[in-house]
């Protein structure tokens, strides 16, 4: 019998371990455990797991989609429609987004993080600058502040509260408007609420996949519930008003509609499913689909922290 060589014992074991290691179960428990951005970078970088010619066969790809299999709810896989075009790294991509924490990622003009190391809870900055509340009245801008989460949501069910409470030593009754919005970039110039012409004419929203901006089944590109009333809010963003500030929303009160005029919790249920925004209690409002995101804005000495939370019993 002919022994095999040091090189040829060698190379067995090599390709031993490969298959082993290198198969799409062994691999996707150890993608579940590595960020997206990590993943991508293997698939791109990497020749052996590279997309091939038929890019279902990635071997990439196709442990990217046991990882999300493996480790998704049914609430989570319910919330990752796939689109045309996108892969299981997309999927995987925002199933990690539906797990972490929810923060505010996008702060518009003088909206500050309390804590500069806790991105989930805001308020207006502070400021005892008289020039400053000149600069305001001269030019009619009103002391609100905003702050909305990069976090895109596309189908399914999502829970979140908005918890408020005055600032210490703030004698402003507590005012907030909380709620989901189209997604995408405020700039500099951005000022105000997502209801006002101030904040969506210096706003580039995010166009996700089947959305366009004539849409007739996505005309609610902002929906608020406002604590002061109780009554909800909408905006179509259809362009500019007569004048600068005008009433660019609509309001409309509904069943079980409550205020909340001190520190309290606001939780809000988004069902992309059926289209609808529930505040708790019982506020419902039909007609949204396609992507958003969670927005809040806040008056004068009122801070408010966001958190993901488990979805209701119905």
């Amino acid at each position: 019998m002919v022994q095999p060589t040091k090189k040829q014992k060698v190379e067995g074991s090599i390709i031993c371990k490969e298959e082993v290691l290198f198969n799409s179960d062994t691999l996707s428990k150890v993608i579940s455990y590595l960020p997206s951005v990590d993943v991508l970078n293997l698939a791109l970088t990497c020749k052996r797991f590279g997309v091939s010619s038929n890019d279902d066969d990635s071997i990439i790809k196709e442990s990217a989609r046991i990882a999300v299999q493996d480790i998704a709810t049914e609430e989570q896989l319910a919330a990752l429609p796939h689109y045309d075009g996108e892969s299981s790294l997309a999927d995987y991509h925002y199933l990690q987004l539906l797990r972490a924490p929810l923060t505010f990622d996008q702060l518009v003009h003088d909206t500050e993080y309390v804590n500069k190391d806790d991105k989930t809870c805001v308020k207006l900055s502070d400021s005892s600058d008289d020039e400053y509340y000149d600069w305001l009245s001269t030019n009619r801008r009103s002391d609100w502040g905003t702050a909305f989460s990069n976090n895109i949501l596309r189908a399914g069910k999502h829970y979140v509260t908005f918890e408020a409470c005055s600032l210490p030593d703030s004698q402003v009754r507590v005012s907030v408007l909380a709620g989901v919005m189209r997604p995408g970039q405020a700039n500099e110039d951005t000022y105000l609420n997502p209801l006002c012409d101030d904040f969506y004419q210096n706003f580039s929203r995010y166009m996700g996949h089947g959305e366009c901006n004539n849409d007739n089944n996505n005309k609610v590109q902002c929906c608020m519930y406002y604590t002061n009333n109780g009554q909800c809010c909408i905006s179509d963003w259809d362009g500019p008003r007569l004048r600068r500030r005008s009433k660019g929303f609509s309001r409309s009160d509904w069943d079980g509609m409550e205020i909340m005029d001190s520190n309290g919790t606001i939780g809000m249920l988004l069902d992309l499913d059926e289209g609808t925004l529930c505040v708790y209690k019982n506020g419902r409002k039909k007609g949204l689909t396609g992507h958003y995101c969670w927005v809040v804005s806040m008056n004068t000495g009122t801070r408010v922290t966001i958190k993901r939370g488990a979805i209701p019993p119905s």
